[in-house]
């Protein structure tokens, strides 16, 4: 669950560069334009590029880069009734080569991408009608270079999902200050000490957020089974491949960074920072849960996640939503932990951001999940937090003063405005008890890695707490804090 923080953005927003290659491409040309419907394909022949022909600017639109100095244009039009997809692909001859592939309407809207580590991208359109334009960049060239393309219209292959694509995604490239200094949370629950143990690394994290980042660097190579409830229009619902998953929002990334963020002496540290991320969308960009929270829950069972962990809420007569939670869920969700938790799955779930004497996941505390609560620094308390007897243990939430007193984690890389405390892309700093809930879900990680996972896993949690948290209300508690070092000795 999320405190917005109230933050001023420095002055002039910064934009991401991800690469200190911005040259632009050689012997770019126009590769053509055609017409496919059912009876019909096109096909062309992409321009040559010299080596070292590499962008990492955004590609602009044709109008806007007349000359093919950024990225080639086609236009595609699309004939037939609309109800059929456009399939668009592009290949390179020369194994060396990165070309990446985007798809954007008339209107200049971007309605699908493919940007893997290798040149053999397709972009699936569904129900497509109209013109479109296909943009082609060269992200690396290190040797004279070319690509083919094509576009069809006609049914997918078999068993695709629109827009969908299975390939781990290439990381972007950024060079991160160290902010170790800030992670006050890791020190405070032991983490370090208990990664002596444990790092996680053959454990799964399934995070049912708004998405995850999956270009940030700081999860490389540590994904898999994405799939979202929140899919471009005209595609099915659920929607599966990395771009579906990709975060607008922050939330998710923000809280998928506290639990597996890499150790690597750049940015921020997770948990268990050599887990393995199973990004599952529910949220969208505003930050409001859209998607089916027990058909997510049980897809992230069914795919063998050893931890789920979910920090959202809910407001009486609104549906869920990632602030306020006043009122559990009913509808299935319920009974979809329950099914994760006899499955063997820790599910960690954050109480509430409301004050309030109760876990504000009522409905789950009791047995199935653990209901995490939010401490801050002495300094600077979590206030928010729900507290009482039902709460099962406290982690790092954060506190609402300053930026030293919050958590500091991962956010999308491209978001428009740039954290004012971190002034860095691809990092900012929240607080609520969303943020201490990947803290617990990260123990949980280094305890599946170890074989413990579960209620048994829970337990150990629990057992392992220190102390009885500290007031923050009259007569009420936040629960005994996590303790890592603690859980995870034999």
């Amino acid at each position: 669950m999320h405190i917005s923080r109230v933050l001023t953005p420095p002055v002039g927003v910064l934009l991401l560069t991800v690469s200190p290659l911005l040259t632009s491409p050689a012997l770019a040309a126009e590769p053509g334009a055609g017409t496919v419907d059912q009876r019909t394909d096109f096909a062309w022949h992409g321009a040559t590029y010299d080596a070292a022909a590499t962008t990492a600017l955004p590609c602009p639109s044709a109008a806007q880069d007349p000359d093919d100095l950024v990225c080639d244009h086609v236009t595609v039009t699309v004939g037939g009734d609309g109800t059929d997809p456009l399939v668009v692909s592009i290949q390179s001859p020369v194994e060396s080569a990165d070309f990446d592939l985007y798809v954007h309407d008339a209107h200049g809207a971007l309605v699908g991408s493919s940007a893997n580590a290798a040149s053999d991208e397709s972009v699936t359109v569904p129900a497509a009608s109209g013109t479109y334009e296909v943009r082609v960049q060269p992200w690396l060239v290190t040797e004279p270079s070319s690509y083919t393309g094509s576009a069809t219209v006609g049914a997918p292959e078999p068993g695709g999902r629109a827009g969908g694509s299975d390939r781990p995604p290439r990381p972007k490239k950024y060079d991160a200050p160290d902010f170790s200094d800030k992670l006050w949370g890791l020190d405070e629950i032991g983490a370090r000490l208990a990664n002596e143990i444990s790092t996680g690394e053959d454990a799964v994290v399934a995070v049912i957020d708004t998405g995850v980042d999956v270009h940030h660097p700081e999860f490389e190579g540590r994904f898999t089974a994405p799939m979202s409830w929140v899919c471009p229009d005209g595609a099915p619902v659920p929607c599966g491949g990395y771009e579906n998953v990709d975060d607008g929002h922050g939330h998710g990334t923000h809280v998928a960074g506290t639990v597996a963020a890499a150790d690597d002496g750049k940015g921020v540290t997770g948990v268990a920072p050599d887990a393995t991320i199973m990004p599952v969308r529910v949220g969208d960009d505003e930050g409001s849960i859209v998607g089916d929270l027990a058909a997510a829950t049980r897809y992230a069972t069914e795919q063998g996640a050893d931890v789920i962990t979910v920090s959202i809420g809910f407001i009486v007569g609104s549906g869920p939503v990632i602030s306020n939670p006043v009122a559990p869920l009913d509808g299935g969700w319920a009974e979809a932990v329950q099914e994760a938790a006899d499955a063997g799955i820790l599910v960690t779930l954050a109480a509430g951001n409301d004050g309030a004497p109760y876990c504000g996941q009522g409905e789950f505390w009791q047995d199935a999940a653990l209901c995490v609560g939010a401490y801050g620094t002495g300094s600077d308390p979590a206030v928010y937090s729900d507290w009482g007897h039902e709460l099962d243990v406290s982690a790092p939430g954060g506190g609402l003063l300053s930026c030293d007193g919050g958590i500091w984690s991962t956010v999308p890389l491209d978001l428009a405005e740039v954290d004012s405390c971190t002034g860095t892309p691809g990092y900012g700093v929240k607080a609520g008890t969303s943020m201490a809930t990947p803290h617990a879900a990260g123990v949980g990680a280094m305890l599946a890695d170890l074989g413990v996972g579960g209620l048994d896993a829970r337990h150990r949690i629990i057992d392992t707490a220190r102390g009885a948290g500290i007031p923050t209300a009259p007569a009420g508690v936040t629960g005994p804090r996590l303790d890592a070092a603690a859980a995870v000795q034999p």
